[in-house]
């Protein structure tokens, strides 16, 4: 029955799989795929292992799915990585992934409607932008992941204990947002220490606000957070980067 699932699958997303990649990397030399050990990680011939940067994709049958869909796309080509970061403790390299035809293996998957955007690494924010638009019209067309309801984007007022330690989208209204010892808060109701929140360190708030940007001017404002989610006087997503934040009006 898996196997019959993972063919219907392949089948009916294969036509969303010639994304091309946002300008502006630097790729280098084309190597070839040896071998496709998960949906994110992707081993080449000259000993390099890369792990697909940007992308989350939900445990459990998905993930069988993504190595599937990832295995066809790439077993038996060749790929030019552009690195974004160095090896993590496993070794592996954090990159955006370039078939040898211009094929974005990202958006690949992304368009199939077989993974997240993760905003929280080292991607540019022109590459991010470009992998958000292809989750969106992913998740408009409910292909894949997204007919899945246990893995919507979720409202801020349903959160609770049980969507803990798990990559979310939540979207909601700012209620109040307030700087606190140089920390930013953004409480989506009016009781913190129940309700959810999104906070980000002094250090990226000086950064932000370097350049201009002022997480409190998004007061009052409808927004959608990505991250992973933990419990700090209430469901808490910390942000990493700026880019993890959408503005909905």
């Amino acid at each position: 029955m898996r196997r019959v699932l993972l063919l219907l699958i392949l089948l009916c997303t294969a036509g969303h799989a010639r994304a091309q990649p946002a300008d502006g990397l630097d790729y280098g030399p084309p190597v070839a795929v040896e071998a496709v050990p998960d949906g994110r990680t992707v081993a080449l011939a000259d000993g390099t292992v890369v792990r697909l940067s940007a992308l989350d994709i939900p445990a459990g049958r998905w993930r069988d799915i993504a190595r599937a869909a990832l295995a066809e796309l790439l077993q038996g080509r060749s790929v030019r990585p552009a690195r974004l970061a160095p090896p993590d403790r496993h070794g592996r390299v954090p990159a955006q992934l370039q078939r040898e035809d211009g094929t974005w293996a990202q958006a690949a998957l992304l368009g199939r409607g077989l993974a997240r955007v993760d905003a929280g690494g080292a991607d540019p924010a022109t590459t991010l932008a470009a992998l958000l638009a292809v989750e969106a019209e992913a998740r408009a067309a409910g292909r894949g992941l997204w007919g899945d309801a246990g893995l919507a984007v979720r409202s801020a007022e349903t959160l609770g204990r049980g969507d803990l330690d798990r990559f979310q989208i939540v979207e909601g209204q700012v209620q109040r947002a307030a700087l606190v010892r140089g920390r930013a808060y953004l409480n989506f109701g009016t009781d913190s220490r129940q309700d959810f929140t999104v906070t980000a360190e002094p250090a990226l708030v000086s950064a932000l606000a370097a350049s201009g940007q002022d997480l409190t001017a998004l007061q009052g404002r409808r927004i959608r957070v990505r991250g992973w989610l933990d419990w700090s006087g209430g469901p808490r997503i910390a942000l990493v980067r700026i880019e993890q934040i959408e503005r909905l009006d």
